[in-house]
Protein backbone atom coordinates (compact mmCIF):
# COMPACT_ATOMS: atom_id res chain seq x y z
CA UNK A 1 0.00 0.00 0.00
CA UNK A 2 1.05 3.81 -0.70
CA UNK A 3 0.01 6.71 1.09
CA UNK A 4 1.03 8.84 -1.81
CA UNK A 5 -1.05 10.51 -4.99
CA UNK A 6 -3.83 10.93 -3.02
CA UNK A 7 -6.16 12.35 -6.22
CA UNK A 8 -9.05 11.02 -7.53
CA UNK A 9 -7.34 9.82 -10.60
CA UNK A 10 -4.81 7.88 -8.71
CA UNK A 11 -6.84 6.06 -6.67
CA UNK A 12 -8.99 4.96 -9.80
CA UNK A 13 -5.89 3.69 -11.43
CA UNK A 14 -6.12 0.23 -8.90
CA UNK A 15 -8.23 -1.99 -10.37
CA UNK A 16 -9.51 -3.37 -7.31
CA UNK A 17 -9.92 -0.41 -5.88
CA UNK A 18 -12.46 0.65 -8.87
CA UNK A 19 -13.74 -2.87 -8.90
CA UNK A 20 -14.30 -2.75 -4.88
CA UNK A 21 -16.28 0.71 -5.62
CA UNK A 22 -18.29 -0.01 -8.87
CA UNK A 23 -19.50 -3.52 -7.13
CA UNK A 24 -20.87 -1.72 -3.86
CA UNK A 25 -22.49 1.22 -6.78
CA UNK A 26 -24.14 -1.89 -8.58
CA UNK A 27 -25.65 -3.31 -5.33
CA UNK A 28 -26.84 -0.23 -3.94
CA UNK A 29 -28.17 0.93 -6.86
CA UNK A 30 -30.28 -2.23 -6.96
CA UNK A 31 -31.43 -2.21 -3.14
CA UNK A 32 -33.20 1.41 -3.23
CA UNK A 33 -34.53 0.35 -6.37
CA UNK A 34 -35.85 -2.51 -4.36
CA UNK A 35 -37.04 -0.85 -0.74
CA UNK A 36 -39.24 1.55 -3.02
CA UNK A 37 -40.74 -1.72 -4.67
CA UNK A 38 -41.41 -3.44 -1.67
CA UNK A 39 -42.52 -0.04 0.33
CA UNK A 40 -44.84 0.09 -2.28
CA UNK A 41 -46.01 -3.76 -2.34
CA UNK A 42 -46.93 -3.45 1.11
CA UNK A 43 -48.78 0.13 1.30
CA UNK A 44 -50.89 -1.48 -1.97
CA UNK A 45 -51.89 -5.25 -0.28
CA UNK A 46 -51.75 -3.57 3.72
CA UNK A 47 -52.78 0.10 2.99
CA UNK A 48 -51.08 1.03 5.66
CA UNK A 49 -48.03 3.61 6.25
CA UNK A 50 -46.65 1.74 9.43
CA UNK A 51 -46.13 -1.38 7.39
CA UNK A 52 -44.97 0.45 4.68
CA UNK A 53 -42.57 1.94 7.06
CA UNK A 54 -41.57 -0.98 8.58
CA UNK A 55 -40.33 -2.70 5.30
CA UNK A 56 -37.39 -0.23 6.03
CA UNK A 57 -37.07 -0.45 9.50
CA UNK A 58 -36.59 -4.36 9.24
CA UNK A 59 -33.52 -4.07 7.94
CA UNK A 60 -32.23 -1.72 10.33
CA UNK A 61 -33.63 -3.45 13.14
CA UNK A 62 -32.17 -6.55 11.94
CA UNK A 63 -28.91 -5.20 12.07
CA UNK A 64 -29.50 -4.87 15.95
CA UNK A 65 -29.21 -8.16 16.25
CA UNK A 66 -27.22 -9.44 13.51
CA UNK A 67 -24.27 -6.78 13.24
CA UNK A 68 -22.35 -7.62 16.52
CA UNK A 69 -22.66 -11.43 15.70
CA UNK A 70 -21.66 -11.56 12.45
CA UNK A 71 -19.91 -8.28 11.62
CA UNK A 72 -16.86 -10.34 12.50
CA UNK A 73 -16.69 -12.65 10.27
CA UNK A 74 -14.36 -10.77 7.70
CA UNK A 75 -12.10 -10.87 10.73
CA UNK A 76 -11.96 -14.71 10.47
CA UNK A 77 -12.36 -15.08 6.79
CA UNK A 78 -10.89 -13.97 3.05
CA UNK A 79 -12.93 -10.65 3.40
CA UNK A 80 -13.79 -11.07 -0.61
CA UNK A 81 -15.15 -14.32 -0.30
CA UNK A 82 -17.48 -13.10 2.81
CA UNK A 83 -18.89 -10.71 0.24
CA UNK A 84 -19.00 -12.57 -2.64
CA UNK A 85 -20.84 -15.09 -0.93
CA UNK A 86 -23.26 -13.00 0.65
CA UNK A 87 -23.98 -11.03 -2.79
CA UNK A 88 -24.85 -14.47 -4.08
CA UNK A 89 -27.16 -15.24 -0.96
CA UNK A 90 -29.47 -11.82 -1.14
CA UNK A 91 -29.34 -12.31 -5.13
CA UNK A 92 -31.42 -15.42 -4.58
CA UNK A 93 -33.65 -13.77 -1.94
CA UNK A 94 -34.49 -10.49 -3.71
CA UNK A 95 -35.39 -12.97 -6.71
CA UNK A 96 -37.63 -15.36 -4.37
CA UNK A 97 -39.41 -11.97 -3.35
CA UNK A 98 -40.48 -11.31 -6.94
CA UNK A 99 -42.53 -14.38 -6.51
CA UNK A 100 -45.92 -12.97 -7.14
CA UNK A 101 -48.65 -13.48 -4.21
CA UNK A 102 -46.12 -14.21 -1.65
CA UNK A 103 -48.09 -13.22 1.40
CA UNK A 104 -46.48 -10.45 3.67
CA UNK A 105 -45.55 -12.18 6.39
CA UNK A 106 -43.24 -14.26 4.24
CA UNK A 107 -42.22 -11.29 2.35
CA UNK A 108 -41.11 -9.28 6.10
CA UNK A 109 -39.34 -12.78 6.76
CA UNK A 110 -37.11 -13.01 3.37
CA UNK A 111 -36.47 -9.19 4.22
CA UNK A 112 -35.42 -10.00 7.86
CA UNK A 113 -32.76 -12.89 6.16
CA UNK A 114 -31.53 -10.68 3.53
CA UNK A 115 -30.84 -8.05 6.45
CA UNK A 116 -29.01 -10.32 7.85
CA UNK A 117 -26.34 -10.49 5.17
CA UNK A 118 -25.61 -6.82 4.72
CA UNK A 119 -23.67 -6.95 8.51
CA UNK A 120 -21.04 -9.37 7.36
CA UNK A 121 -20.96 -8.23 3.36
CA UNK A 122 -20.51 -4.36 4.68
CA UNK A 123 -18.26 -5.04 6.95
CA UNK A 124 -15.61 -7.04 4.92
CA UNK A 125 -16.03 -4.24 2.04
CA UNK A 126 -15.17 -1.87 4.75
CA UNK A 127 -12.08 -3.59 5.93
CA UNK A 128 -11.01 -4.32 2.80
CA UNK A 129 -10.97 -1.02 1.36
CA UNK A 130 -8.59 -0.10 3.89
CA UNK A 131 -6.19 -2.80 3.15
CA UNK A 132 -6.15 -1.81 -0.42
CA UNK A 133 -5.48 1.69 0.49
CA UNK A 134 -3.96 3.75 3.58
CA UNK A 135 -3.26 7.42 4.39
CA UNK A 136 -4.60 10.52 2.02
CA UNK A 137 -5.13 7.65 -0.66
CA UNK A 138 -7.65 5.67 1.98
CA UNK A 139 -9.43 9.33 2.17
CA UNK A 140 -9.72 10.11 -1.00
CA UNK A 141 -10.78 6.75 -1.69
CA UNK A 142 -13.48 6.57 0.96
CA UNK A 143 -14.53 9.97 -0.22
CA UNK A 144 -15.18 8.26 -4.03
CA UNK A 145 -16.93 5.27 -2.32
CA UNK A 146 -18.87 7.50 -0.48
CA UNK A 147 -19.92 9.46 -3.67
CA UNK A 148 -20.61 6.56 -5.80
CA UNK A 149 -23.01 4.89 -2.99
CA UNK A 150 -25.04 8.04 -2.48
CA UNK A 151 -25.29 8.87 -6.08
CA UNK A 152 -26.38 5.09 -6.75
CA UNK A 153 -28.85 5.49 -3.90
CA UNK A 154 -30.18 8.65 -5.07
CA UNK A 155 -30.47 7.25 -8.72
CA UNK A 156 -32.39 4.12 -7.31
CA UNK A 157 -35.18 6.07 -5.68
CA UNK A 158 -35.40 8.33 -8.72
CA UNK A 159 -35.49 5.25 -10.91
CA UNK A 160 -37.18 3.20 -8.45
CA UNK A 161 -40.47 4.27 -9.01
CA UNK A 162 -40.38 4.37 -12.67
CA UNK A 163 -39.17 1.32 -13.19
CA UNK A 164 -42.52 0.24 -10.98
CA UNK A 165 -44.65 1.84 -13.31
CA UNK A 166 -42.38 0.26 -16.75
CA UNK A 167 -41.91 -3.36 -15.42
CA UNK A 168 -43.99 -3.79 -12.19
CA UNK A 169 -42.79 -4.39 -8.31
CA UNK A 170 -41.82 -7.89 -9.66
CA UNK A 171 -39.73 -6.57 -12.73
CA UNK A 172 -38.06 -4.01 -10.40
CA UNK A 173 -36.90 -6.72 -7.73
CA UNK A 174 -35.43 -8.92 -10.34
CA UNK A 175 -33.61 -5.86 -11.76
CA UNK A 176 -32.10 -5.77 -7.91
CA UNK A 177 -31.36 -9.58 -8.20
CA UNK A 178 -29.12 -8.89 -11.12
CA UNK A 179 -27.34 -6.22 -9.47
CA UNK A 180 -26.04 -8.48 -6.70
CA UNK A 181 -25.42 -11.13 -8.99
CA UNK A 182 -23.30 -8.31 -11.02
CA UNK A 183 -21.45 -7.48 -7.63
CA UNK A 184 -20.19 -10.96 -7.18
CA UNK A 185 -19.27 -11.41 -10.30
CA UNK A 186 -17.12 -8.40 -10.29
CA UNK A 187 -15.51 -8.81 -7.25
CA UNK A 188 -14.42 -12.96 -7.90
CA UNK A 189 -13.12 -11.37 -11.20
CA UNK A 190 -11.03 -8.56 -9.96
CA UNK A 191 -10.32 -8.38 -6.67
CA UNK A 192 -7.41 -10.56 -5.27
CA UNK A 193 -7.92 -12.55 -2.32
CA UNK A 194 -5.73 -11.68 0.95
CA UNK A 195 -4.87 -13.67 3.76
CA UNK A 196 -5.53 -12.26 7.31
CA UNK A 197 -3.34 -11.34 10.06
CA UNK A 198 -4.74 -13.30 12.61
CA UNK A 199 -3.36 -11.19 15.97
CA UNK A 200 -6.00 -13.29 18.34
CA UNK A 201 -7.27 -16.58 18.92
CA UNK A 202 -10.49 -17.35 17.54
CA UNK A 203 -13.61 -17.29 20.16
CA UNK A 204 -17.48 -17.32 20.29
CA UNK A 205 -19.37 -15.06 18.01
CA UNK A 206 -20.62 -13.76 21.44
CA UNK A 207 -17.38 -13.25 22.83
CA UNK A 208 -16.11 -11.34 19.70
CA UNK A 209 -19.28 -8.88 20.03
CA UNK A 210 -18.70 -8.57 23.62
CA UNK A 211 -14.99 -7.76 22.65
CA UNK A 212 -16.26 -5.41 19.84
CA UNK A 213 -18.61 -3.08 22.57
CA UNK A 214 -15.95 -3.13 24.82
CA UNK A 215 -13.50 -1.75 22.14
CA UNK A 216 -15.72 1.39 21.03
CA UNK A 217 -17.07 1.91 24.31
CA UNK A 218 -13.48 2.41 26.10
CA UNK A 219 -12.20 4.65 23.71
CA UNK A 220 -13.49 7.90 23.72
CA UNK A 221 -12.84 9.16 20.61
CA UNK A 222 -14.56 5.95 18.87
CA UNK A 223 -17.78 6.82 21.46
CA UNK A 224 -17.69 10.42 20.22
CA UNK A 225 -17.74 9.91 16.65
CA UNK A 226 -20.35 7.33 17.21
CA UNK A 227 -22.58 9.50 18.93
CA UNK A 228 -22.38 12.58 16.06
CA UNK A 229 -23.10 9.73 13.88
CA UNK A 230 -25.82 8.10 15.31
CA UNK A 231 -27.43 11.79 15.86
CA UNK A 232 -27.10 13.18 12.61
CA UNK A 233 -28.38 9.58 10.69
CA UNK A 234 -31.56 9.75 13.83
CA UNK A 235 -32.81 13.15 12.83
CA UNK A 236 -33.19 12.64 9.12
CA UNK A 237 -34.07 8.88 8.71
CA UNK A 238 -38.24 9.41 8.95
CA UNK A 239 -37.74 11.27 5.59
CA UNK A 240 -36.71 7.42 3.81
CA UNK A 241 -39.42 5.57 5.65
CA UNK A 242 -42.62 7.80 5.16
CA UNK A 243 -41.99 9.24 1.60
CA UNK A 244 -44.33 6.48 0.23
CA UNK A 245 -47.02 7.90 2.85
CA UNK A 246 -46.13 11.69 2.31
CA UNK A 247 -46.49 11.24 -1.60
CA UNK A 248 -49.93 9.01 -1.10
CA UNK A 249 -51.27 11.71 1.14
CA UNK A 250 -50.90 14.15 -1.34
CA UNK A 251 -51.66 11.88 -4.52
CA UNK A 252 -48.72 11.45 -6.00
CA UNK A 253 -47.23 8.52 -7.95
CA UNK A 254 -44.43 6.13 -7.54
CA UNK A 255 -42.03 8.48 -9.33
CA UNK A 256 -42.72 11.09 -6.75
CA UNK A 257 -42.13 8.74 -4.11
CA UNK A 258 -38.55 7.82 -5.90
CA UNK A 259 -37.93 11.81 -6.29
CA UNK A 260 -38.80 12.56 -2.17
CA UNK A 261 -37.29 9.63 -0.74
CA UNK A 262 -33.95 10.48 -3.20
CA UNK A 263 -34.21 14.16 -1.38
CA UNK A 264 -31.67 13.78 1.92
CA UNK A 265 -29.66 11.92 -0.12
CA UNK A 266 -29.04 14.37 -2.74
CA UNK A 267 -28.84 16.47 -0.11
CA UNK A 268 -26.20 14.58 1.88
CA UNK A 269 -24.23 14.38 -1.37
CA UNK A 270 -24.07 18.02 -2.11
CA UNK A 271 -22.83 18.71 1.61
CA UNK A 272 -20.38 16.38 1.40
CA UNK A 273 -18.44 17.96 -1.62
CA UNK A 274 -18.67 21.12 0.46
CA UNK A 275 -18.16 19.62 4.16
CA UNK A 276 -14.53 18.03 2.37
CA UNK A 277 -13.11 22.02 1.46
CA UNK A 278 -13.61 22.98 4.72
CA UNK A 279 -10.07 22.88 6.35
CA UNK A 280 -9.88 19.22 8.57
CA UNK A 281 -9.07 21.07 11.54
CA UNK A 282 -12.32 23.14 11.50
CA UNK A 283 -14.76 20.46 10.75
CA UNK A 284 -15.60 19.34 13.89
CA UNK A 285 -17.02 22.83 15.17
CA UNK A 286 -19.76 22.58 12.58
CA UNK A 287 -20.96 19.31 14.03
CA UNK A 288 -23.56 21.09 15.64
CA UNK A 289 -24.36 24.05 13.50
CA UNK A 290 -24.54 20.59 10.61
CA UNK A 291 -27.31 18.45 12.88
CA UNK A 292 -29.44 21.68 14.18
CA UNK A 293 -29.98 23.07 10.47
CA UNK A 294 -31.11 19.20 9.58
CA UNK A 295 -33.89 18.97 12.38
CA UNK A 296 -34.51 23.09 12.06
CA UNK A 297 -35.71 22.49 8.31
CA UNK A 298 -37.49 19.06 8.62
CA UNK A 299 -39.66 20.71 11.56
CA UNK A 300 -41.14 23.00 8.42
CA UNK A 301 -41.98 19.76 6.88
CA UNK A 302 -46.20 20.24 7.95
CA UNK A 303 -45.92 23.55 6.78
CA UNK A 304 -45.27 22.58 2.82
CA UNK A 305 -47.89 21.13 0.86
CA UNK A 306 -46.12 21.19 -2.39
CA UNK A 307 -44.42 18.05 -3.06
CA UNK A 308 -41.48 19.56 -4.92
CA UNK A 309 -40.80 22.87 -2.55
CA UNK A 310 -40.84 19.35 0.32
CA UNK A 311 -38.13 17.25 -1.75
CA UNK A 312 -36.24 21.12 -2.03
CA UNK A 313 -36.47 21.32 1.74
CA UNK A 314 -35.83 17.70 2.64
CA UNK A 315 -32.42 18.25 0.07
CA UNK A 316 -30.92 21.31 2.51
CA UNK A 317 -32.17 18.80 5.72
CA UNK A 318 -29.98 16.51 3.65
CA UNK A 319 -26.45 19.04 3.70
CA UNK A 320 -26.34 18.47 7.84
CA UNK A 321 -26.25 14.89 7.30
CA UNK A 322 -22.43 14.83 5.72
CA UNK A 323 -21.13 15.56 8.74
CA UNK A 324 -20.93 11.40 8.72
CA UNK A 325 -18.75 12.30 6.10
CA UNK A 326 -16.04 13.37 8.85
CA UNK A 327 -16.98 11.10 11.49
CA UNK A 328 -17.43 7.74 10.34
CA UNK A 329 -14.14 7.46 8.35
CA UNK A 330 -12.27 9.07 11.41
CA UNK A 331 -13.59 5.46 13.54
CA UNK A 332 -12.37 3.27 10.72
CA UNK A 333 -8.87 4.74 10.69
CA UNK A 334 -8.67 4.63 14.34
CA UNK A 335 -9.39 0.85 14.91
CA UNK A 336 -7.01 -1.78 14.09
CA UNK A 337 -7.18 -3.56 10.72
CA UNK A 338 -7.72 -6.77 12.91
CA UNK A 339 -10.58 -5.76 14.39
CA UNK A 340 -12.00 -3.58 12.09
CA UNK A 341 -14.71 -6.24 11.57
CA UNK A 342 -16.36 -6.37 15.45
CA UNK A 343 -15.88 -2.71 15.78
CA UNK A 344 -18.09 -2.48 12.47
CA UNK A 345 -20.40 -4.81 13.78
CA UNK A 346 -21.38 -2.40 17.01
CA UNK A 347 -21.72 1.39 15.42
CA UNK A 348 -23.60 -0.14 12.35
CA UNK A 349 -25.95 -2.44 15.26
CA UNK A 350 -25.81 1.33 17.30
CA UNK A 351 -27.19 2.80 13.98
CA UNK A 352 -29.68 0.86 12.91
CA UNK A 353 -31.18 -0.41 15.57
CA UNK A 354 -31.74 3.47 16.98
CA UNK A 355 -32.84 4.25 12.97
CA UNK A 356 -35.31 1.35 12.85
CA UNK A 357 -36.75 2.43 16.17
CA UNK A 358 -37.45 5.61 14.99
CA UNK A 359 -38.58 4.57 11.91
CA UNK A 360 -41.29 2.43 13.39
CA UNK A 361 -42.31 5.16 15.69
CA UNK A 362 -42.41 7.52 13.06
CA UNK A 363 -44.91 4.86 11.24
CA UNK A 364 -46.77 4.83 13.86
CA UNK A 365 -47.30 8.58 14.22
CA UNK A 366 -48.03 8.80 10.98
CA UNK A 367 -50.93 6.90 11.21
CA UNK A 368 -52.42 9.16 14.29
CA UNK A 369 -51.22 12.57 12.90
CA UNK A 370 -49.78 12.23 9.49
CA UNK A 371 -46.97 11.45 7.92
CA UNK A 372 -45.22 15.40 7.77
CA UNK A 373 -45.44 15.76 11.06
CA UNK A 374 -44.73 12.98 12.40
CA UNK A 375 -41.36 13.73 10.20
CA UNK A 376 -40.99 16.92 12.12
CA UNK A 377 -41.63 15.29 14.99
CA UNK A 378 -38.83 12.86 14.93
CA UNK A 379 -36.25 15.38 13.89
CA UNK A 380 -37.38 17.87 16.93
CA UNK A 381 -36.82 15.06 19.16
CA UNK A 382 -32.99 15.27 17.97
CA UNK A 383 -32.85 18.57 18.81
CA UNK A 384 -32.33 18.31 22.82
CA UNK A 385 -29.67 15.70 22.14
CA UNK A 386 -27.48 18.89 20.83
CA UNK A 387 -27.38 19.86 24.53
CA UNK A 388 -25.93 16.51 26.02
CA UNK A 389 -22.78 16.56 23.00
CA UNK A 390 -20.49 18.20 25.79
CA UNK A 391 -17.69 18.42 22.33
CA UNK A 392 -15.46 15.79 22.88
CA UNK A 393 -12.71 17.24 20.92
CA UNK A 394 -10.34 14.80 20.93
CA UNK A 395 -12.72 11.86 19.89
CA UNK A 396 -13.35 13.70 16.45
CA UNK A 397 -9.99 15.53 15.92
CA UNK A 398 -8.30 15.02 12.24
CA UNK A 399 -11.29 12.88 10.88
CA UNK A 400 -11.88 12.96 7.42
CA UNK A 401 -13.05 10.36 4.90
CA UNK A 402 -16.35 8.86 4.34
CA UNK A 403 -19.02 6.69 5.66
CA UNK A 404 -18.53 3.59 7.55
CA UNK A 405 -21.72 2.53 7.80
CA UNK A 406 -22.23 1.25 4.43
CA UNK A 407 -25.77 0.56 3.16
CA UNK A 408 -27.65 1.12 6.39
CA UNK A 409 -26.84 4.39 6.75
CA UNK A 410 -28.91 7.47 5.15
Amino acid sequence: MSTAGASYGAVLRDREVRALLVSDGLSTLGDQVARIAVALLVLDRSGSALAASATYALSYLTWMLAGPLLSAIPDRYPRRRVMVVCDLLRAALVALLAVPGLPLWLVFGVLAVAGALAPPNDAARSALLADLVEGERYVTANALNNAIGQAAQVLGFVSGGALVVAVGVQGALLADAVTFALSALLLQAVVRERLLERLAPVVSARAEAAAGLRLVLGDPRLRGLLAWGLLTACSVIATEGLAVAVVAEQGGGPFLVGVLTAAVPIGFLLGSVLLLRVPPERREALFPWLVASSCLLLVLSPLVDDLRLLAGLWVLAGLGNALQLVANSAFVQAVPSHLRGRAYGVAGAALVAAQGVILLAAGGLAELIGPREAVALAAATCLPALLLMRGDRGSVREAQGTAVLGRSST
